[in-house]
Protein backbone atom coordinates (compact mmCIF):
# COMPACT_ATOMS: atom_id res chain seq x y z
CA UNK A 1 0.00 0.00 0.00
CA UNK A 2 1.37 3.42 -1.32
CA UNK A 3 0.30 6.18 1.00
CA UNK A 4 1.42 9.88 0.46
CA UNK A 5 3.48 12.24 3.04
CA UNK A 6 1.21 12.86 6.03
CA UNK A 7 0.28 16.86 5.74
CA UNK A 8 2.15 18.02 8.49
CA UNK A 9 5.46 17.04 6.84
CA UNK A 10 4.17 18.46 3.82
CA UNK A 11 3.17 21.34 6.07
CA UNK A 12 6.94 21.73 6.81
CA UNK A 13 8.57 20.95 3.93
CA UNK A 14 6.57 24.08 2.27
CA UNK A 15 7.22 26.21 5.38
CA UNK A 16 11.39 25.36 4.59
CA UNK A 17 11.19 26.01 1.12
CA UNK A 18 9.51 29.52 1.92
CA UNK A 19 11.86 30.31 4.70
CA UNK A 20 14.49 29.53 2.17
CA UNK A 21 13.38 32.53 -0.55
CA UNK A 22 12.64 35.02 1.89
CA UNK A 23 15.80 34.28 4.47
CA UNK A 24 19.60 36.34 2.83
CA UNK A 25 21.48 33.01 4.85
CA UNK A 26 19.32 30.69 5.61
CA UNK A 27 20.88 28.02 8.24
CA UNK A 28 21.42 24.47 7.10
CA UNK A 29 18.92 22.32 9.18
CA UNK A 30 20.34 21.05 12.60
CA UNK A 31 19.56 17.11 11.66
CA UNK A 32 18.65 15.21 9.08
CA UNK A 33 15.54 12.99 9.15
CA UNK A 34 15.79 9.92 10.78
CA UNK A 35 14.25 6.51 9.26
CA UNK A 36 11.53 5.03 10.88
CA UNK A 37 10.82 2.44 13.17
CA UNK A 38 9.29 0.33 10.20
CA UNK A 39 11.69 1.12 8.21
CA UNK A 40 14.10 0.07 9.91
CA UNK A 41 13.23 -3.17 11.21
CA UNK A 42 10.33 -4.16 9.25
CA UNK A 43 9.50 -5.72 5.45
CA UNK A 44 6.54 -5.07 3.49
CA UNK A 45 5.55 -8.31 1.46
CA UNK A 46 4.95 -7.94 -1.96
CA UNK A 47 1.62 -10.26 -1.54
CA UNK A 48 -1.25 -7.85 -1.11
CA UNK A 49 -4.38 -9.39 -0.10
CA UNK A 50 -7.19 -7.63 -2.33
CA UNK A 51 -9.54 -10.84 -2.26
CA UNK A 52 -12.72 -8.45 -0.39
CA UNK A 53 -13.51 -5.60 -2.68
CA UNK A 54 -13.16 -2.15 -0.86
CA UNK A 55 -10.26 -4.04 1.71
CA UNK A 56 -6.90 -3.81 1.30
CA UNK A 57 -4.77 -5.79 3.52
CA UNK A 58 -1.09 -5.76 3.71
CA UNK A 59 1.41 -7.61 5.60
CA UNK A 60 4.53 -6.56 7.03
CA UNK A 61 7.22 -9.26 8.76
CA UNK A 62 9.71 -8.02 11.37
CA UNK A 63 13.84 -8.66 9.83
CA UNK A 64 15.62 -7.67 12.87
CA UNK A 65 14.21 -10.09 15.58
CA UNK A 66 16.37 -7.77 18.58
CA UNK A 67 15.44 -10.15 21.47
CA UNK A 68 12.92 -12.25 20.06
CA UNK A 69 12.84 -16.28 18.22
CA UNK A 70 11.16 -15.34 15.85
CA UNK A 71 9.60 -12.80 13.67
CA UNK A 72 6.21 -10.57 14.50
CA UNK A 73 3.43 -9.60 11.65
CA UNK A 74 2.33 -6.24 11.21
CA UNK A 75 -1.16 -6.17 9.28
CA UNK A 76 -2.55 -2.96 8.03
CA UNK A 77 -6.88 -3.35 6.64
CA UNK A 78 -7.28 -0.18 4.56
CA UNK A 79 -11.45 0.39 4.02
CA UNK A 80 -11.63 2.34 0.80
CA UNK A 81 -15.41 3.62 0.15
CA UNK A 82 -14.47 4.66 -3.31
CA UNK A 83 -13.58 1.54 -4.80
CA UNK A 84 -16.87 -0.67 -2.81
CA UNK A 85 -19.66 0.64 -0.77
CA UNK A 86 -17.74 -0.12 2.46
CA UNK A 87 -17.71 1.62 5.82
CA UNK A 88 -16.99 1.51 9.43
CA UNK A 89 -19.45 0.20 12.01
CA UNK A 90 -18.93 -1.98 15.18
CA UNK A 91 -21.43 -4.32 16.54
CA UNK A 92 -21.58 -6.66 19.75
CA UNK A 93 -23.26 -9.55 17.67
CA UNK A 94 -26.30 -11.60 19.22
CA UNK A 95 -26.48 -9.37 22.05
CA UNK A 96 -24.98 -7.02 24.46
CA UNK A 97 -23.40 -8.59 27.62
CA UNK A 98 -23.05 -12.21 26.21
CA UNK A 99 -19.45 -13.57 25.37
CA UNK A 100 -18.95 -14.19 21.42
CA UNK A 101 -15.56 -13.99 19.38
CA UNK A 102 -14.85 -11.81 16.56
CA UNK A 103 -16.08 -14.50 14.11
CA UNK A 104 -19.47 -15.08 15.71
CA UNK A 105 -20.25 -11.48 16.63
CA UNK A 106 -19.48 -10.48 12.78
CA UNK A 107 -21.50 -13.50 11.84
CA UNK A 108 -24.59 -12.16 14.12
CA UNK A 109 -23.96 -9.23 12.09
CA UNK A 110 -24.04 -9.97 9.05
CA UNK A 111 -27.94 -11.17 9.20
CA UNK A 112 -28.68 -7.28 8.67
CA UNK A 113 -27.91 -5.58 5.22
CA UNK A 114 -24.67 -4.28 6.22
CA UNK A 115 -23.00 -7.37 5.88
CA UNK A 116 -19.29 -7.38 7.15
CA UNK A 117 -16.10 -7.38 4.87
CA UNK A 118 -13.57 -7.17 7.43
CA UNK A 119 -13.23 -6.95 11.22
CA UNK A 120 -10.84 -7.20 14.78
CA UNK A 121 -12.11 -7.19 18.24
CA UNK A 122 -12.99 -3.65 19.83
CA UNK A 123 -13.42 -1.95 23.02
CA UNK A 124 -11.93 -2.93 26.60
CA UNK A 125 -14.09 -5.24 28.80
CA UNK A 126 -14.31 -7.30 31.68
CA UNK A 127 -15.46 -10.74 32.13
CA UNK A 128 -17.78 -11.65 34.54
CA UNK A 129 -18.55 -15.66 35.62
CA UNK A 130 -22.06 -17.32 35.42
CA UNK A 131 -24.54 -16.54 38.55
CA UNK A 132 -24.73 -19.97 40.70
CA UNK A 133 -28.72 -19.61 39.68
CA UNK A 134 -28.42 -18.31 36.10
CA UNK A 135 -28.92 -20.21 33.17
CA UNK A 136 -26.07 -20.37 30.80
CA UNK A 137 -26.81 -18.51 27.64
CA UNK A 138 -28.19 -20.72 24.57
CA UNK A 139 -24.77 -20.57 22.56
CA UNK A 140 -22.32 -21.65 26.10
CA UNK A 141 -22.03 -25.09 26.94
CA UNK A 142 -22.97 -25.75 30.51
CA UNK A 143 -20.15 -27.20 31.35
CA UNK A 144 -17.73 -24.61 29.58
CA UNK A 145 -15.57 -22.83 32.17
CA UNK A 146 -15.82 -19.51 30.13
CA UNK A 147 -17.55 -16.30 31.46
CA UNK A 148 -20.79 -15.42 29.20
CA UNK A 149 -21.24 -12.13 30.26
CA UNK A 150 -19.17 -9.04 30.09
CA UNK A 151 -18.74 -5.50 31.57
CA UNK A 152 -17.51 -2.64 29.17
CA UNK A 153 -15.31 -0.70 30.42
CA UNK A 154 -15.32 2.60 28.90
CA UNK A 155 -18.44 4.27 26.50
CA UNK A 156 -19.71 1.58 24.55
CA UNK A 157 -22.59 2.58 21.46
CA UNK A 158 -24.38 0.54 18.74
CA UNK A 159 -26.39 2.14 16.36
CA UNK A 160 -27.16 5.44 19.10
CA UNK A 161 -28.17 2.86 22.15
CA UNK A 162 -25.22 3.61 24.59
CA UNK A 163 -24.20 0.18 26.72
CA UNK A 164 -21.99 1.48 29.27
CA UNK A 165 -21.07 4.82 30.93
CA UNK A 166 -17.25 6.19 30.79
CA UNK A 167 -14.61 5.67 32.63
CA UNK A 168 -14.40 9.13 35.18
CA UNK A 169 -10.71 10.03 35.33
CA UNK A 170 -11.13 13.33 37.07
CA UNK A 171 -14.11 14.62 34.69
CA UNK A 172 -11.85 14.37 31.56
CA UNK A 173 -13.25 10.63 30.14
CA UNK A 174 -11.23 8.58 28.13
CA UNK A 175 -10.35 7.95 24.77
CA UNK A 176 -12.74 6.54 22.24
CA UNK A 177 -13.04 6.36 18.23
CA UNK A 178 -16.67 7.45 17.24
CA UNK A 179 -17.92 5.96 14.40
CA UNK A 180 -19.84 7.52 12.52
CA UNK A 181 -20.94 7.51 8.54
CA UNK A 182 -18.61 4.72 8.22
CA UNK A 183 -15.35 6.92 9.59
CA UNK A 184 -13.69 6.89 13.30
CA UNK A 185 -13.09 10.07 15.16
CA UNK A 186 -10.53 9.58 18.12
CA UNK A 187 -10.98 11.74 21.20
CA UNK A 188 -12.02 11.87 25.01
CA UNK A 189 -15.58 10.42 25.94
CA UNK A 190 -17.59 11.32 29.08
CA UNK A 191 -20.78 10.85 29.83
CA UNK A 192 -23.71 12.31 31.87
CA UNK A 193 -26.63 10.01 33.02
CA UNK A 194 -29.82 10.85 35.24
CA UNK A 195 -33.27 9.91 35.79
CA UNK A 196 -36.39 11.98 36.37
CA UNK A 197 -39.59 11.45 38.49
CA UNK A 198 -42.61 11.79 37.34
CA UNK A 199 -43.14 14.62 40.41
CA UNK A 200 -39.63 16.30 39.11
CA UNK A 201 -36.88 14.48 41.40
CA UNK A 202 -34.25 14.03 39.60
CA UNK A 203 -31.00 11.47 40.20
CA UNK A 204 -27.59 10.23 39.15
CA UNK A 205 -28.04 7.19 36.95
CA UNK A 206 -24.30 5.61 37.41
CA UNK A 207 -24.25 3.06 34.56
CA UNK A 208 -25.96 0.78 32.12
CA UNK A 209 -25.89 -2.91 31.92
CA UNK A 210 -23.39 -4.06 34.29
CA UNK A 211 -24.03 -5.02 38.16
CA UNK A 212 -24.87 -2.81 40.49
CA UNK A 213 -22.91 -1.10 43.93
CA UNK A 214 -19.53 -2.94 41.81
CA UNK A 215 -17.59 -1.61 38.32
CA UNK A 216 -14.37 -3.04 36.96
CA UNK A 217 -11.22 -1.52 35.14
CA UNK A 218 -12.23 2.49 36.45
CA UNK A 219 -14.32 4.39 38.40
CA UNK A 220 -17.44 5.71 36.29
CA UNK A 221 -18.16 8.60 38.87
CA UNK A 222 -16.33 10.57 41.41
CA UNK A 223 -18.56 8.38 44.01
CA UNK A 224 -16.93 5.16 43.13
CA UNK A 225 -13.86 3.87 45.43
CA UNK A 226 -11.27 1.50 44.46
CA UNK A 227 -10.93 -1.82 46.48
CA UNK A 228 -7.82 -3.09 47.41
CA UNK A 229 -6.71 -5.94 45.33
CA UNK A 230 -5.57 -8.02 48.37
CA UNK A 231 -9.45 -8.02 49.69
CA UNK A 232 -11.19 -8.13 45.68
CA UNK A 233 -8.72 -10.81 44.88
CA UNK A 234 -8.24 -8.71 41.50
CA UNK A 235 -7.18 -5.57 40.05
CA UNK A 236 -9.33 -2.32 39.17
CA UNK A 237 -12.57 -2.81 41.19
CA UNK A 238 -14.44 0.14 42.54
CA UNK A 239 -17.34 0.25 44.78
CA UNK A 240 -20.09 2.39 45.39
CA UNK A 241 -22.94 1.36 47.70
CA UNK A 242 -25.29 3.89 46.17
CA UNK A 243 -26.07 3.19 42.48
CA UNK A 244 -28.68 3.07 39.66
CA UNK A 245 -27.79 1.06 36.74
CA UNK A 246 -30.07 0.66 33.61
CA UNK A 247 -30.40 -2.21 31.33
CA UNK A 248 -31.47 -2.09 27.63
CA UNK A 249 -33.32 -4.57 26.15
CA UNK A 250 -30.28 -5.66 23.75
CA UNK A 251 -29.01 -7.27 27.50
CA UNK A 252 -30.20 -10.65 26.71
CA UNK A 253 -28.28 -11.78 29.61
CA UNK A 254 -30.35 -12.47 32.77
CA UNK A 255 -30.18 -9.13 34.99
CA UNK A 256 -27.95 -9.72 37.67
CA UNK A 257 -29.23 -10.81 40.96
CA UNK A 258 -27.01 -10.12 44.57
CA UNK A 259 -23.90 -12.03 45.43
CA UNK A 260 -21.93 -12.14 41.83
CA UNK A 261 -19.14 -11.40 43.67
CA UNK A 262 -18.21 -13.08 46.99
CA UNK A 263 -15.71 -10.91 48.11
CA UNK A 264 -17.24 -7.23 47.38
CA UNK A 265 -19.95 -7.11 49.50
CA UNK A 266 -21.74 -3.58 48.13
CA UNK A 267 -23.27 -5.97 45.41
CA UNK A 268 -25.34 -7.95 47.97
CA UNK A 269 -27.99 -5.80 48.63
CA UNK A 270 -31.02 -7.12 47.16
CA UNK A 271 -31.93 -3.99 46.28
CA UNK A 272 -35.13 -2.49 44.09
CA UNK A 273 -35.69 -3.24 40.84
CA UNK A 274 -38.01 -1.41 38.10
CA UNK A 275 -39.47 -2.46 34.81
CA UNK A 276 -40.04 0.13 31.51
CA UNK A 277 -42.17 -0.53 28.84
CA UNK A 278 -41.61 1.36 25.53
CA UNK A 279 -42.62 4.48 26.50
CA UNK A 280 -40.76 4.45 30.18
CA UNK A 281 -43.79 3.61 32.16
CA UNK A 282 -43.15 1.90 35.05
CA UNK A 283 -44.92 -1.51 34.72
CA UNK A 284 -43.83 -3.21 37.84
CA UNK A 285 -41.85 -2.03 40.54
CA UNK A 286 -40.43 -4.41 43.62
CA UNK A 287 -37.60 -4.91 45.88
CA UNK A 288 -35.33 -7.19 45.34
CA UNK A 289 -32.89 -7.59 42.07
CA UNK A 290 -32.98 -10.51 39.02
CA UNK A 291 -36.42 -12.21 40.27
CA UNK A 292 -38.22 -12.93 43.58
CA UNK A 293 -36.96 -16.32 43.94
CA UNK A 294 -33.88 -18.47 43.28
CA UNK A 295 -35.16 -19.66 40.27
CA UNK A 296 -36.32 -16.40 38.11
CA UNK A 297 -34.26 -15.83 35.12
CA UNK A 298 -35.20 -12.02 34.60
CA UNK A 299 -34.89 -10.48 31.04
CA UNK A 300 -35.36 -6.93 29.60
CA UNK A 301 -38.89 -7.08 28.11
CA UNK A 302 -38.20 -6.34 24.12
CA UNK A 303 -38.46 -2.50 23.82
CA UNK A 304 -38.39 -1.85 27.19
CA UNK A 305 -36.10 -1.05 29.64
CA UNK A 306 -34.80 -2.14 33.41
CA UNK A 307 -33.70 -0.27 36.65
CA UNK A 308 -31.77 -2.12 39.25
CA UNK A 309 -30.55 0.14 42.30
CA UNK A 310 -28.77 -0.66 45.70
CA UNK A 311 -28.55 1.32 48.93
CA UNK A 312 -30.17 4.96 48.32
CA UNK A 313 -30.36 3.89 44.73
CA UNK A 314 -33.10 1.24 45.80
CA UNK A 315 -34.41 3.87 47.89
CA UNK A 316 -35.19 6.59 45.05
CA UNK A 317 -36.62 3.96 42.93
CA UNK A 318 -38.98 2.82 45.56
CA UNK A 319 -40.14 6.12 46.78
CA UNK A 320 -40.49 7.52 42.85
CA UNK A 321 -40.24 5.59 40.46
CA UNK A 322 -44.07 3.92 40.89
CA UNK A 323 -46.16 1.54 38.94
CA UNK A 324 -48.08 3.85 35.98
CA UNK A 325 -46.04 6.61 36.61
CA UNK A 326 -42.88 7.28 33.85
CA UNK A 327 -39.35 7.87 34.13
CA UNK A 328 -37.14 9.81 31.94
CA UNK A 329 -34.16 8.74 31.24
CA UNK A 330 -31.41 11.51 30.55
CA UNK A 331 -28.24 10.40 28.54
CA UNK A 332 -25.68 13.42 27.66
CA UNK A 333 -22.45 12.09 25.62
CA UNK A 334 -19.40 14.79 25.44
CA UNK A 335 -16.66 14.83 23.31
CA UNK A 336 -14.23 17.01 26.31
CA UNK A 337 -11.32 17.27 24.02
CA UNK A 338 -13.59 19.73 21.50
CA UNK A 339 -15.76 20.18 24.69
CA UNK A 340 -19.12 19.29 22.44
CA UNK A 341 -22.03 17.54 22.78
CA UNK A 342 -22.18 14.01 20.73
CA UNK A 343 -25.74 13.52 19.68
CA UNK A 344 -26.60 9.79 20.34
CA UNK A 345 -28.54 8.96 16.81
CA UNK A 346 -28.24 5.83 14.70
CA UNK A 347 -25.23 6.86 12.77
CA UNK A 348 -23.43 6.76 15.85
CA UNK A 349 -21.12 3.82 16.98
CA UNK A 350 -18.31 4.00 19.79
CA UNK A 351 -15.88 1.57 21.17
CA UNK A 352 -13.33 2.76 23.90
CA UNK A 353 -9.79 2.14 24.96
CA UNK A 354 -7.44 4.16 27.67
CA UNK A 355 -4.80 5.09 25.31
CA UNK A 356 -4.81 7.15 22.06
CA UNK A 357 -1.44 5.72 19.97
CA UNK A 358 -1.45 8.71 17.65
CA UNK A 359 -2.81 12.27 17.16
CA UNK A 360 -2.84 14.17 14.82
CA UNK A 361 0.20 12.45 13.42
CA UNK A 362 2.46 12.56 16.61
CA UNK A 363 2.43 10.33 19.82
CA UNK A 364 0.64 11.62 22.34
CA UNK A 365 3.26 13.16 25.13
CA UNK A 366 1.21 11.38 27.63
CA UNK A 367 1.06 7.74 26.11
CA UNK A 368 2.67 5.57 28.98
CA UNK A 369 4.58 2.41 27.95
CA UNK A 370 2.54 -0.36 29.55
CA UNK A 371 2.32 -4.20 29.29
CA UNK A 372 -0.31 -6.53 30.63
CA UNK A 373 1.99 -9.67 29.84
CA UNK A 374 5.52 -10.38 29.95
CA UNK A 375 7.86 -13.13 28.51
CA UNK A 376 11.63 -14.52 28.66
CA UNK A 377 13.88 -12.75 25.37
CA UNK A 378 16.08 -15.18 23.89
CA UNK A 379 19.23 -14.02 25.53
CA UNK A 380 18.68 -14.99 29.13
CA UNK A 381 17.51 -12.54 31.92
CA UNK A 382 15.93 -10.27 29.26
CA UNK A 383 12.38 -9.66 29.01
CA UNK A 384 9.86 -8.99 26.01
CA UNK A 385 6.33 -7.63 25.66
CA UNK A 386 3.76 -10.36 24.48
CA UNK A 387 0.91 -8.36 24.92
CA UNK A 388 -0.69 -8.71 21.53
CA UNK A 389 -1.67 -5.26 19.75
CA UNK A 390 -5.06 -4.23 17.72
CA UNK A 391 -5.32 -0.66 17.00
CA UNK A 392 -8.48 0.90 14.91
CA UNK A 393 -7.39 4.65 13.12
CA UNK A 394 -7.73 7.07 10.00
CA UNK A 395 -4.92 7.62 7.71
CA UNK A 396 -4.15 10.20 5.24
CA UNK A 397 -6.62 9.59 2.61
CA UNK A 398 -9.18 10.00 5.35
CA UNK A 399 -9.70 6.32 4.97
CA UNK A 400 -10.71 4.09 8.21
CA UNK A 401 -7.24 1.32 8.74
CA UNK A 402 -7.37 -1.76 11.17
CA UNK A 403 -4.00 -2.94 12.57
CA UNK A 404 -2.59 -5.49 14.25
CA UNK A 405 0.47 -6.72 15.80
CA UNK A 406 1.02 -10.77 16.37
CA UNK A 407 3.35 -13.31 16.73
CA UNK A 408 3.29 -16.16 13.88
CA UNK A 409 1.07 -18.84 13.79
CA UNK A 410 2.70 -22.12 15.67
CA UNK A 411 2.50 -25.89 14.62
CA UNK A 412 -0.40 -26.24 16.96
CA UNK A 413 -2.53 -24.44 19.16
CA UNK A 414 -1.00 -26.29 22.01
CA UNK A 415 2.17 -23.63 21.48
CA UNK A 416 1.44 -19.68 22.08
CA UNK A 417 1.47 -17.85 19.36
CA UNK A 418 1.50 -14.79 21.31
CA UNK A 419 3.88 -12.03 20.76
CA UNK A 420 3.59 -7.93 20.45
CA UNK A 421 4.94 -5.36 21.94
CA UNK A 422 5.13 -2.28 25.09
CA UNK A 423 2.38 -0.44 24.14
CA UNK A 424 4.68 2.91 23.45
CA UNK A 425 6.68 1.19 21.10
CA UNK A 426 3.72 -0.08 19.20
CA UNK A 427 2.94 3.67 19.02
CA UNK A 428 6.61 4.21 16.97
CA UNK A 429 6.09 1.56 14.69
CA UNK A 430 2.78 3.08 13.67
CA UNK A 431 4.37 6.64 13.60
CA UNK A 432 5.68 6.38 10.27
CA UNK A 433 5.46 7.80 6.32
CA UNK A 434 5.24 4.42 4.84
CA UNK A 435 1.65 3.70 6.68
CA UNK A 436 0.52 7.33 6.76
CA UNK A 437 -1.40 6.93 9.79
CA UNK A 438 -2.97 10.53 10.88
CA UNK A 439 -4.44 9.38 13.93
CA UNK A 440 -4.90 5.89 16.12
CA UNK A 441 -6.92 3.84 18.65
CA UNK A 442 -5.17 1.21 20.99
CA UNK A 443 -8.24 -1.23 20.92
CA UNK A 444 -8.21 -4.75 23.55
CA UNK A 445 -5.03 -6.50 23.07
CA UNK A 446 -3.23 -9.80 24.18
CA UNK A 447 -5.37 -12.65 23.66
CA UNK A 448 -8.65 -10.86 21.71
CA UNK A 449 -6.39 -9.81 19.31
CA UNK A 450 -8.53 -11.00 16.21
CA UNK A 451 -8.44 -9.97 12.36
CA UNK A 452 -10.74 -11.09 9.93
CA UNK A 453 -11.26 -10.25 6.28
CA UNK A 454 -14.62 -12.26 5.00
CA UNK A 455 -14.42 -15.64 6.42
CA UNK A 456 -10.68 -15.89 6.94
CA UNK A 457 -9.19 -15.27 10.37
CA UNK A 458 -5.52 -13.85 9.61
CA UNK A 459 -4.64 -13.49 13.59
CA UNK A 460 -3.43 -17.15 15.67
CA UNK A 461 -5.07 -17.78 18.84
CA UNK A 462 -3.63 -16.23 21.81
CA UNK A 463 -6.08 -16.72 24.78
CA UNK A 464 -5.85 -20.29 26.92
CA UNK A 465 -7.50 -20.60 30.25
CA UNK A 466 -6.54 -22.16 33.25
CA UNK A 467 -6.75 -26.00 33.05
CA UNK A 468 -6.97 -26.26 29.03
CA UNK A 469 -4.48 -27.51 26.78
CA UNK A 470 -5.34 -25.16 23.76
CA UNK A 471 -5.16 -21.94 22.47
CA UNK A 472 -7.98 -20.44 21.08
CA UNK A 473 -10.01 -16.74 20.06
CA UNK A 474 -11.00 -15.07 23.11
CA UNK A 475 -14.62 -14.21 23.37
CA UNK A 476 -15.28 -10.41 23.41
CA UNK A 477 -17.27 -7.39 24.06
CA UNK A 478 -17.66 -5.75 20.95
CA UNK A 479 -16.13 -5.86 17.42
CA UNK A 480 -15.16 -2.87 15.23
CA UNK A 481 -16.17 -4.11 11.32
CA UNK A 482 -16.32 -2.23 7.51
CA UNK A 483 -19.56 -3.44 6.45
CA UNK A 484 -21.68 -2.79 3.12
CA UNK A 485 -23.10 0.56 3.99
CA UNK A 486 -24.63 3.28 2.15
CA UNK A 487 -21.55 5.64 2.83
CA UNK A 488 -19.51 4.25 0.27
CA UNK A 489 -19.07 5.56 -3.35
CA UNK A 490 -17.99 3.49 -6.37
CA UNK A 491 -15.48 5.03 -8.10
CA UNK A 492 -16.43 5.48 -11.83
Amino acid sequence: MTTPLRPALAVAAALTAALALTTSAAAAPDSVNTASELALNWEESTVVDLSVPGVTRTTWIEKNLDNRTRPRILQIVEIDPTSAPVGLESTFGAADGVAETVAEQLAGAGTSARHPVAGVNGGLFKSEKKHPDHIVAPHTDPADTDPTTLQHMGVAVTDGVLHSSSCWNGGKGTSGAVIQYGVPYITKLLTTLTLTAADGIPVHLDDINRDPGRARGCARDADDRAVLESVAGQKGVYTDPDEIVLFTDDYKFPVPKPGLDPKVTTEDDPGFEVVLDSTDTVTAAHAGRGGTTATDQVKVPSGGRILQGVGKGATWLRDHATVGTKVAVGQTLRDTRLDREITLDPSVDIVSSFHQLLRDGSIPEELPDTCNQTGPGKTAGTTICTDSRVAVGTNVNGRPVLVTLTGQVQPDNKTTHEDGAFLHKFAEILDSEELGLIDALNLDGGGSATLMTGTTTHTPPTDRLSGEEEYKHRHVADTVYAGISGYGMYAK
